[in-house]
Formats: structure tokens, sequence, C-alpha cells
């Protein structure tokens, strides 16, 4: 190889990890519409505190799918939240967590498990919020948002 073809390699390694950490980086709640007349928002990656804040702000009770990485800080830091949050899916928790965190609670395998709890849950009107901060969040998010394409979110 070349030293030409090299500097290219090399530039393309740099320029495909700098996109990945922008990716990985970004953290802002997106809105998905609508499923089973619940409003829907993702978020990956997100800040605790902002999170938080974000949450207090919404006008229904919540249904929040997510991972323990995201739940337990803002539930610890913000205790007056669990008021807020109607029922709480976790996806992939193996690990235990304090019973302290609400009583309206899931622990599933998948995102369609989660919709399927989801599904059976009668508070509207309500938001869905998706949160995920795990090492596997760009393969959750992926799942989440096909399952809302399969619905016929509106």
């Amino acid at each position: 190889m070349s030293e030409k073809e090299i500097a290219q390699i090399e530039d393309s390694i740099i320029k495909a990890r700098k996109e990945g950490l922008l990716k990985a980086t970004d953290s802002s709640m997106q809105s998905h519409g609508k499923l089973w007349g619940l409003d829907v928002f993702s978020w990956i990656n997100p800040k605790p505190a902002v999170l938080a804040a974000t949450m207090e702000s919404f006008p229904f009770p919540l249904i929040w799918l997510s991972s323990l990485a995201e739940k337990e800080p803002v539930l610890l830091s913000n205790p007056g939240l669990m008021a807020k949050i109607h029922y709480a899916v976790e996806i992939n928790t193996n690990e235990d967590e304090d019973e302290r965190f609400l009583n309206n609670r899931s622990k599933v395998n998948s995102v369609s498990e989660a919709f399927n709890v989801i599904q059976q849950i009668k508070i509207k009107p309500s938001i869905l919020l998706f949160t995920y901060a795990n090492s596997d969040w760009e393969y959750q998010k992926n799942r989440f948002i096909d399952y809302l394409s399969l619905a016929q979110v509106k």
C-alpha cells in the first residue's frame, strides 16, 4: 500500500470514529407521535438532571420504558418524580434494584415484551418515554423505532 492509501484509510477511520462519538453523545428527546393514545418520546443517553426536569414538566402521567442505568440516578436525586410516573418498564435488567423505587413496574427482556406490557396499561392521556443509556443503546433504540413503525404510529 502506498502512503497515500494508508493516509486515506486513516482519515476514513478518524472520520467514522468522530461520527460514532457524536452519535453516542447525541442527547435530545425525539417525538414519535402517538401509539394507543399515548404521546411517544425517546431519549438516548439523557443527562439525569435534564431528564428529571423534562419528566417533571410533562402534563400527563408517565409510562417510562428504560434501563436501570438512567432510572436510579434520576429517582435518587428527584424522589418527587415517583408520583409522576404511573408505570415503569425496565429492559434487560438483571441487576438488583432498591425496592423503594416505584411499585408499578415490570422487568422485561426486550422492547417487544415491553410493548406487550405497555399495551395493557389503561391510563389515558399518558406519555410513553423511552430512555436508554446502556452500551447496547443503538440496538435498543432501533428495536423501539422498528416496533413503532410496525404498530403504525400516528
